[in-house]
């Protein structure tokens, strides 16, 4: 049944064609119209702004957008963002890759023109549709911040502190976080963990929060200023979480603002993944004996101090693919198509980039790296996710 047109005017692209009945109801009928496209995914939503200027005035809607995204919190991720580097000349770019073989892919481009042309925006952070990248104005720059959808291809900039905040702090991680959940709100909030020079170290979150347009300043506890060496930062469940150079995770509440109480980390060997997938906490370590050994643990949602394994892995297999092993990296944990609990890792498999089905043991091809181009692994997080969403901004 094709609604495409309103009344009985012919349907774009086609030959004179009346629509039928059931369809001319629907076409009129405006509720009905917005329940139907809301079913729909972001992409063929944006496809289907050309239909008619009722269907663009509709789906451009920001009421319309922000419903979209509340029926659809979490859909599975489309693909990443990598950021990469030229090795001859050391210089970093951004390249998304597609998780679900889409030949179409976002880019950065619409963000040309932001801040000065030889610096371009870089990501810090994603979170379900959203990602925070950070610009310069001029050279040398302490970059400012702006917050971007890449499927709608629409940007909003962040403000700067308020001037009571002192300017005597740097960020102490990679750059500022996301924290957003469309189940919850519209609004998003961009988080720093800074430190303050004084005579004493002290650390402070500083929160923006979108809907209030505001920022807003929260001292960290004295006890936890030892362990603020944040190795990574993950937002899950509403709760931001750091894990520490020691082994420790602690977390800061979105919406109650309060500090969430440390939990230590069972130990294996070396961490080598802190992230979330599908709404949980997830952990990655390798074993003592072997780099190819994995345990892939997961941060009970009833009890913050409790890690529960949920998978061994073994990617002996993946040695097939090459004749000689180098080296690899976990760049993501996403869901599996089949079942509920499938689990697959995104890997930088010594320059070739391939996802891996924990339960099926089955590995696919996303991308070889062009020739003398790298993942840039210096970095805290060299791969991004990112979802199609019409969250607007």
């Amino acid at each position: 049944m094709d609604v495409s047109g309103v009344g009985r005017n012919p349907i774009i692209g086609s030959a004179s064609l009346e629509l039928s009945p059931s369809a001319e109801l629907i076409a009129n009928n405006v509720d009905l119209l917005t329940q139907i496209l809301l079913c729909f995914p972001a992409k063929s939503l944006i496809r289907s702004k050309s239909v008619s200027k009722r269907w663009l005035s509709l789906i451009s809607d920001s009421q319309f957008a922000a419903k979209h995204s509340r029926r659809n919190p979490r859909p599975s991720i489309s693909g990443l963002f990598l950021c990469l580097r030229l090795r001859d000349c050391g210089t970093e770019h951004t390249k998304s890759i597609s998780l679900q073989g889409q030949a179409n892919r976002p880019t950065l481009a619409f963000l040309d023109g932001v801040g000065v042309a030889q610096l371009r925006p870089t990501i810090t952070h994603s979170c379900n549709g959203l990602l925070l990248c950070k610009y310069h104005y001029s050279v040398p720059s302490s970059g400012h911040y702006l917050v971007c959808n890449p499927t709608t291809k629409t940007h909003t900039l962040i403000p700067e502190y308020p001037p009571d905040f002192s300017p005597g702090f740097v960020p102490r991680s990679s750059g500022g976080f996301l924290a957003f959940d469309p189940s919850k709100s519209p609004g998003y909030k961009v988080v720093f963990l800074c430190e303050y020079f004084s005579k004493v170290k002290k650390f402070y979150i500083h929160v923006y929060c979108s809907e209030r347009a505001s920022w807003k300043r929260f001292r960290v506890p004295d006890r936890r200023q030892d362990e603020l060496l944040c190795r990574g930062e993950v937002f899950c469940g509403g709760v931001i979480y750091w894990l520490t150079d020691e082994g420790v995770v602690f977390g800061f509440d979105i919406d109650s603002e309060k500090m969430i109480e440390n939990t230590e980390i069972p130990c294996v060997a070396q961490i080598i993944y802190f992230g979330e997938c599908d709404g949980r906490l997830i952990l990655i370590q390798t074993h003592i004996w072997s780099t190819v050994k994995l345990k892939i643990l997961e941060m009970d949602k009833d009890n913050n101090s409790r890690w529960i394994v949920k998978f061994q892995v073994d990617l002996e297999p993946l040695r097939s693919m090459g004749s000689e092993f180098c080296s690899y990296h976990v760049l993501c944990v996403v869901k599996g198509d089949k079942k509920e609990k499938d689990f697959e890792l995104v890997l930088d498999w010594g320059g070739t980039i391939i996802s891996y089905n924990l339960r099926c043991q089955i590995w696919n091809l996303l991308t070889d790296m062009a020739p003398g181009e790298s993942v840039s692994h210096s970095l805290a997080y060299a791969a991004y996710p990112y979802i199609e969403s019409l969250s607007p901004l």
